[in-house]
């Protein structure tokens, strides 16, 4: 329906205007319905493209052709795909990899085996012939001068000419295709060299108004010379050492021609990927030749042989000359350096050298010197006679076999003064005591840093026992049946008091001290507290006692129990009895009772 302007009416619809519309829909239906049905099919094709392999397989081939000829970028792509498909492949069926590589690897390997034996029993072969000989004797002292193997100055004075390396280089492009070395030759940059040779010869087709089939033939350089065959696509340049006979050259032209007959292909394709061109190795190395002068003869084996055992003598001779020396510099050194030995002189007495001198009985034996230095026991021999060596180490050691120190305890010295360091026991702290002037150069025995064990035990158990306390029922000097279990660790503490203080020459006496509670009268408390004190001082004599001294004591109300404290948890501490160790009438260490109700 067409819009009509503002301006204008609208006209009514009338049968006529429908009807027209019909016709002209039917007219368009006949004249476009074969292209209206095309476009369909095309629009749906295209709503719901897919591209099946049949279609890819039709262009598939014609693509990779035309897209490898562009650049590298699909063979980038399909490296890693076809890394990892010939990884899966050897993976899962190695066998079958290997049966297709053994054609190619198998006579590749025997020839490069073969070649590296061959060449190997040649340069030994070589060396053998010339290692006895004046010659060789004057080739090792070349050798010796300038740092080089004695088989290269042998390689160098021996040999008529070696091939040492073979380029194979792309004419057009000037690209090196493969390069081989001989044994022993060290790499230099081969793609260098071959730019470089590329660009000599065409400087003189460039100088000499040349034509390309033309260029150089040889190239000398100090000792190398380098022979250039020409080919229609390649060249082979040979580095040769020496003097190459003409041969060679026809050699090494057969061996271009043979490669111009096997990669022609190959050669005229050359897009700058040199792999198809490491085939070409055996023939490379075919061409890696040498030739070596041939040795004249020599003196008699007999007189080598003769002049070898002499040399060997000699040498023998020289090698126990030199240990002997080294031998008696460290027996010298060893004795000047031994605490306890002094030399005086060294006489030669029956063909033996013969030490006099001074040695501490506690210094290191001699002889035994003599085995730590590997010195003939035959060869020398001591005369000492004994003194007493007052230095810091023999003091020391005669300190340590005089007192015979235990494990724990260790010995030092301060000028005169032995310091003893540690712990141990008083029976051997006693006896250290005794010994001291018995130890010449020791002015005196410093015990100090030295902890006596027994004193340090027989302290913990007067601690543990005045930390004891018996307690007894309110108002009777009757204990409980559980304080039995306290009376007997006293008198197994009691027993142990008894030991150490013999060990120690003491005397103690332990004084038993009765307490009560404040309740009642001060008579009535000192009795009760009595009472309770004789009764453990009963239980206690139960046991013999060597030293201890056993006494009771009433002390009435304890002083450390405050006044105004009341209650039955107030004064249970205080219906006890607790000990005290003293010695001359002194205690020994502070009292100490227990604080709490049991």
């Amino acid at each position: 329906m067409e819009r009509t302007p503002r301006s204008s009416p609208i006209r009514p619809s009338t049968g006529y205007d429908r009807g027209e519309s019909e016709d002209f829909s039917a007219l368009r239906r006949l004249l476009l319905s074969p292209e209206q049905i095309q476009l369909n099919r095309l629009r749906q094709r295209m709503d719901t493209l897919v591209i099946g392999p049949q279609e890819v397989s039709r262009v598939l081939p014609d693509a990779i052709r035309l897209r490898a000829q562009q650049d590298n970028r699909l063979l980038a792509s399909l490296l890693p795909i076809t890394q990892e498909a010939l990884a899966l492949s050897i993976k899962q069926s190695p066998q079958l990899i290997s049966d297709s590589i053994a054609p190619i690897l198998g006579s590749a390997i025997r020839k490069a085996i073969s070649r590296a034996m061959r060449e190997m029993f040649q340069s030994l072969n070589q060396t053998l012939e010339y290692s006895m000989s004046w010659q060789g004797l004057q080739w090792r002292w070349e050798a010796w001068k300038t740092g080089r193997p004695f088989v290269e100055v042998v390689v160098l004075h021996t040999l008529r000419f070696r091939v040492e390396q073979v380029f194979l280089i792309h004419k057009k492009t000037g690209l090196l295709l493969n390069h081989v070395m001989a044994e022993g030759i060290s790499s230099q940059g081969e793609a260098a060299i071959s730019g470089m040779l590329t660009a000599i010869q065409d400087f003189v087709r460039d100088s000499f108004q040349q034509g390309q089939d033309e260029g150089l033939e040889s190239l000398r350089i100090g000792d190398l010379t380098v022979w250039i065959e020409q080919g229609s696509s390649a060249i082979l340049a040979s580095v040769i050492r020496g003097t190459p006979p003409v041969k060679l050259r026809d050699f090494l032209q057969s061996t271009l021609e043979s490669l111009h007959v096997q990669y022609s292909d190959s050669l005229k394709d050359f897009q700058g990927d040199a792999a198809v061109f490491l085939e070409t190795r055996p023939h490379l190395e075919d061409c890696l030749q040498a030739q070596f002068v041939k040795k004249r003869k020599g003196l008699p084996v007999v007189l080598w042989v003769c002049s070898g055992l002499l040399l060997a003598l000699l040498g023998w001779w020289a090698y126990q000359a030199t240990l002997s020396h080294q031998q008696w510099t460290e027996l010298l050194k060893r004795i000047a350096a031994e605490p306890g030995i002094v030399v005086t002189t060294i006489q030669e007495e029956g063909g033996r050298t013969v030490f006099h001198g001074l040695r501490d009985p506690l210094a290191v034996d001699p002889e035994q010197l003599l085995e730590e230095v590997g010195y003939p026991p035959h060869a020398a021999g001591f005369h000492f006679e004994p003194f007493i060596a007052l230095t810091p180490e023999m003091v020391r050691k005669r300190a340590i076999t005089v007192l015979q120190p235990p494990g724990s305890v260790e010995v030092s010295i301060e000028g005169s003064r032995i310091i003893l360091t540690g712990e141990s026991s008083h029976g051997w702290i006693a006896r250290v005591t005794r010994s001291a002037s018995a130890i010449p150069g020791v002015s005196e025995i410093s015990l100090e840093r030295l902890i006596d064990t027994d004193v340090k035990q027989f302290e913990a158990l007067q601690v543990e026992l005045e930390g004891q306390a018996i307690f007894f029922f309110p108002g009777q000097g009757r204990m409980p049946d559980r304080e039995l279990v306290k009376i007997q660790q006293v008198k197994f503490i009691l027993q142990e008091l008894d030991e150490k203080a013999i060990q120690l020459g003491r005397k103690p006496s332990i004084e038993v001290m009765g307490y009560s509670s404040p309740v009642g009268t001060q008579p009535i408390n000192v009795s009760l507290s009595e009472r309770r004190a004789n009764n453990v001082l009963e239980m206690l004599n139960e046991i013999t006692f060597q030293v201890l001294k056993l006494s009771a004591a009433g002390k009435g109300v304890d002083p450390d129990v405050p006044s105004g404290s009341g209650g039955e948890q107030g004064y249970s501490a205080s219906r006890r009895v607790s000990f005290k160790v003293v010695e001359s009438g002194f205690p020994l260490r502070r009292e100490v009772g227990a604080r709490s109700e049991p």
